[in-house]
């Protein structure tokens, strides 16, 4: 009951600021207030339903469709907050419509891997920072979405509404490079405590996981390098970007699904 409860709650917020955001954007008539305060809303009744999906009597629950409910809400509570200090609320557009997806198949499809029981600390530091690092990196890409799509219309002069409602093309850059230091950043603690804590990371069902997340971190450590010794930015930043969380999206959510969904194995 908790759970259909919650995740109505959650289901409506997030429609009504999907619509209400979109509008916004489509009329350059954002209002900023009631979107990000129904935006709130829909985040408390979202994390009441992940709490309760997540922990279980028996154990912590890492099924994908749980996982991806979580790393959908932490997209978009970072998304959101981001919002509250920069006026970057095009990035909303696809994180509520994710978040509202992710919800809907928690309450209608539950995860089969049984829970996991006795996490130690680390292993619980690795699983959250590596959450954490998915779900930056989630925004740095839409983030460079937009960014390709307004150096394309700057390039071909089309004075297209898309340039009206995004912020400048500076603003751009330096919000992009912000979110893939943070996720850096993150995937580094996420990596070294994945080596420490984690039995053989080169296991079987987790080798290729590895592999590619660590050609991610590298790939990000080049674009970083990039921007300080060689001033990248524009299309340059945008291909790095896209490369590096297209690694992590296929070397994590990829194996989850192969693994829980295909092979049905935990």
């Amino acid at each position: 009951m908790m759970i259909a409860l919650a995740g109505g709650i959650a289901c409506i917020g997030y429609g009504s600021s999907t619509f209400l955001l979109v509008n916004g954007l489509r009329h350059h008539n954002l209002n900023r207030k009631l979107i990000l305060s129904l935006g709130c809303a829909a985040l408390m009744a979202h994390g009441l339903l992940v709490f309760h999906t997540l922990f279980k009597p028996d154990g912590i629950q890492l099924g994908v469709i749980t996982l991806a409910s979580l790393f959908a809400w932490v997209v978009v509570t970072l998304g959101t907050a981001s919002c509250l200090f920069r006026r970057i609320e095009p990035l909303l557009a696809p994180s509520y419509p994710l978040a509202l997806f992710t919800v809907l198949m928690a309450i209608f499809y539950a995860d089969t891997t049984p829970p996991r029981a006795g996490l130690s600390t680390g292993m619980l530091t690795h699983i959250v920072t590596s959450l954490m690092a998915y779900s930056v990196m989630t925004l740095a890409f839409s983030q460079a979405i937009l960014l390709w799509i307004q150096n394309y219309q700057l390039k071909h002069r089309h004075i297209h509404d898309i340039l009206k409602i995004l912020p400048p093309l500076q603003t751009m850059e330096e919000t992009l490079y912000d979110l893939v230091f943070a996720g850096f950043a993150l995937l580094s603690v996420a990596i070294l405590s994945g080596f420490i804590y984690v039995d053989d990371v080169f296991a079987q069902n987790l080798a290729h996981k590895t592999i590619l997340t660590v050609i991610a971190w590298f790939v990000l450590c080049i674009l970083i390098l990039g921007r300080f010794f060689w001033g990248w930015r524009g299309m340059v930043a945008v291909r790095w970007t896209l490369t590096g969380f297209g690694l992590l999206l296929l070397g994590y959510f990829g194996s989850k699904v192969v693994l829980e969904l295909i092979l049905q194995r935990g």
